[in-house]
C-alpha cells in the first residue's frame, strides 16, 4: 500500500430514520493518514428522541428498523466518539450538503460545538475530475475500478468515500485534501 505523507482526512456517512436530518440511526467512518485507510468503523445509533421514528421509505433504503436500534449508543453518545474520531482534520462524505447537515445537527443536539473542520464532498470532487454521466457513489467507485460495496450501509459508503478521494488525489499526485480540491478549481 502507497503512502502519500501528509494525506490526512476523514470519510463519513449516515443514514437517517426518516426525512429529518436529525434523526441519524448509523454512521460509518474511515479514518486515513499519510494516504492509508487506518481505522475503519460503523455503528447503529438510537435516534433522539422526538425524532425516533422510522419511516417506511428510509428503511427500504438501509434496512434499518426501530428495533435494531434499540439498544445502540444514544445519539449524543454516538457523537461524542465521532468527534474524537475525526478530530480537527478534513472531512470528506460523498454527498457533504447532506452528511455535513446530519453530523452539524446531531452536534448542535448532542451539545458538542459546531466542528470547525474542512469538509469536503468527493461526489464534487468526481465532477469536476472525472466527468461522468452520473457522480452517485456506485457510478464513481465502479469507474475507477474500485471494489464492490453494499449501498446505503455506512460503513461501506464511507470506505468507499475514502478510496474515491485516495484514488483522485494518487491520480493528481496532491498530499494534501485541500491541495487536491484547489488543484481541480474547486474552491
Amino acid at each position: 500500500m502507497e503512502t502519500i505523507p501528509g494525506l490526512d482526512f476523514t470519510a463519513i456517512d449516515f443514514e437517517a430514520a426518516n426525512s429529518d436530518r436529525a434523526s441519524a440511526c448509523a454512521v460509518g467512518v474511515a479514518v486515513v493518514r499519510d494516504g492509508v485507510i487506518t481505522h475503519t468503523r460503523s455503528w447503529l445509533i438510537r435516534p433522539h428522541t422526538g425524532l425516533d421514528s422510522f419511516d417506511r421509505y428510509a428503511t427500504r433504503v438501509h434496512g434499518i428498523t426501530s428495533e435494531m436500534t434499540e439498544g445502540a449508543p444514544s445519539l449524543s453518545e454516538s457523537m461524542a466518539t465521532l468527534a474524537a474520531l475525526i478530530g480537527d482534520g478534513p472531512v470528506l462524505a460523498h454527498n457533504m450538503g447532506y452528511d455535513g447537515s446530519v453530523l452539524r445537527t446531531s452536534f448542535e443536539i448532542a451539545g458538542l460545538p459546531r466542528p470547525a473542520n474542512e469538509f469536503r464532498c468527493t461526489e464534487t470532487l468526481a465532477r469536476a475530475a472525472l466527468r461522468l454521466p452520473k457522480n452517485k457513489l456506485a457510478d464513481v467507485a465502479g469507474h475507477l475500478g474500485l471494489p464492490a460495496f453494499a449501498a446505503h450501509n455506512a460503513g461501506d459508503d464511507a470506505r468507499t468515500c475514502a478510496r474515491i478521494a485516495l484514488a483522485l488525489a494518487a491520480r493528481h499526485k496532491a498530499t494534501t485534501i485541500t491541495g487536491l480540491y484547489r488543484g481541480l478549481g474547486i474552491a
